[in-house]
Formats: C-alpha cells, sequence, structure tokens
C-alpha cells in the first residue's frame, strides 16, 4: 500500500497537486487494497503532501480500524461531516489547498462539500495522477488480469456449448454464471441477447428461446 501512496505523492509533486480526495470506489480499492460501503454518507481518503486520513462516518469507524491504520477522522449523524472535513484538511496539511484532484467517480456532494470547506480551488479529476498510475500495471497486476482474461474466455465458451434450440438466454447465462462461480470468480454482468434482442447492446437477458438460425450476442464479464 504504502508504495502506491508513495507513487501517488510523485505524481501529485508532478502536477503541483495540493491534495488528492477518493470516495470509496475502485480508485480507492486499488490505492490502499480496500473501500469502505458506498453509501450516502460522506466517506473520503484524503491524501495530502505528507500525510493522508480517512473523512469517515462514525458508524463504520471500527469496522474500518480492522482493516487499516489510516488516521480516520470520524463524524456523526447528529454533527454532520463538516467540521470533521475542516480537522481532515487540516491534519494533511491541505487546509489552504490551492489545486486538487477530485475522484470522478463519488458522489457530486462528496466533491462539493471539499470544494465549499476551501477557498475557490482549482480542480481536475484523476487523469494526471492515480488514473495515470493505474495504467502502468506491474507484474502482479498483468499475471491477475491474464488469469481474469482465460477465466472469462472458458465462461464464454460455457455459454456457446449452452446455445441448443429451444434453450431461453436466461439459462445459457445461468450456464456463464455458473462457470464464473466455479472458478472463485464473481460475475459482474452478463448479457445474452437471442435473434432480435441481439440488436440491442444493452439487452437484458430474458426468457427469450433461441431458435433456429439466429444469431446470439453474448457480453459477460467476472472478477
Amino acid at each position: 500500500m504504502q508504495h502506491k501512496i508513495n507513487s501517488l505523492r510523485d505524481r501529485m509533486k508532478e502536477n503541483n497537486v495540493d491534495l488528492v480526495v477518493l470516495g470509496p470506489g475502485t480508485h480507492m480499492r486499488w490505492l490502499i487494497g480496500f473501500n469502505p460501503y458506498p453509501d450516502e454518507r460522506p466517506c473520503m481518503l484524503l491524501i495530502g503532501k505528507d500525510k493522508e486520513t480517512f473523512l469517515m462516518p462514525s458508524v463504520n469507524e471500527e469496522g474500518m480500524k480492522e482493516k487499516t491504520s489510516i488516521t480516520m477522522h470520524a463524524w456523526s449523524d447528529a454533527d454532520g461531516p463538516d467540521q470533521a472535513l475542516l480537522n481532515a484538511l487540516s491534519f494533511t496539511g491541505s487546509s489552504n489547498a490551492n489545486h486538487i484532484v477530485i475522484d470522478e467517480a463519488m458522489r457530486s456532494h462528496f466533491a462539493l462539500i471539499v470544494i465549499e470547506a476551501l477557498s475557490n480551488p482549482t480542480y481536475e479529476f484523476t487523469g494526471s495522477t492515480i488514473g495515470a498510475l493505474r495504467m502502468r500495471k506491474d507484474q502482479t497486476e498483468f499475471i491477475n488480469l491474464k488469469e481474469n482474461a482465460l477465466i472469462d474466455d472458458r465462461a464464454m465458451q460455457a455459454g456457446f456449448a449452452a446455445i441448443k434450440e429451444g434453450v431461453t438466454e436466461l439459462e445459457i447465462g445461468e450456464a456463464i454464471n455458473n462457470h464464473f462461480i466455479s472458478e472463485g470468480a464473481k460475475p459482474q454482468f452478463c448479457i445474452v441477447g437471442s435473434g432480435p434482442n441481439g440488436a440491442f447492446p444493452h439487452h437484458h437477458t430474458g426468457d427469450r428461446k433461441v431458435e433456429y438460425g439466429d444469431a446470439v450476442l453474448i457480453d459477460i464479464g467476472g472478477r
């Protein structure tokens, strides 16, 4: 974890960024190995030039302490997040941050309370910092990607094997998802569109039965 944070700080320095703010999601999970449950309560990881901290809803604080030693500035529903956020900004040395990076995937009201707490900062999304880091895969990440791709290929083959006249799209999708699960992967999405349904890229897999001569569109993913 720490080497990724150090690499992020190098990118921050190169791009004159004072603060990076990440919400619960894939950027945070890549950086520290997990992310809290993403709900409506403001929860953010703030990475300053020298220190990092969480703005953390108090209902999640104890559970998160089991996962990380990163300092937390907790807030309760009764008090709201504003003062805890000011304390978190002070802790990271970011109270006067002029140029910040905002996680483009986090809730907009999370971003707004950070911007409002600072003095009209300029901001950008993560492309030049954590986004740039995530584009460059280390050997472990490469191996994981290759393994995932091969599992996906085998799940697709299971789908092909299930295609028979009279079989429904849902039954084909079930064969695919069962294969993901059999290899320890969690299905993320599964689109099966037979015949005319194949014209819809985001078709909702349904109970249409495959007919002779149908083309069948399959779009799947697992993790």
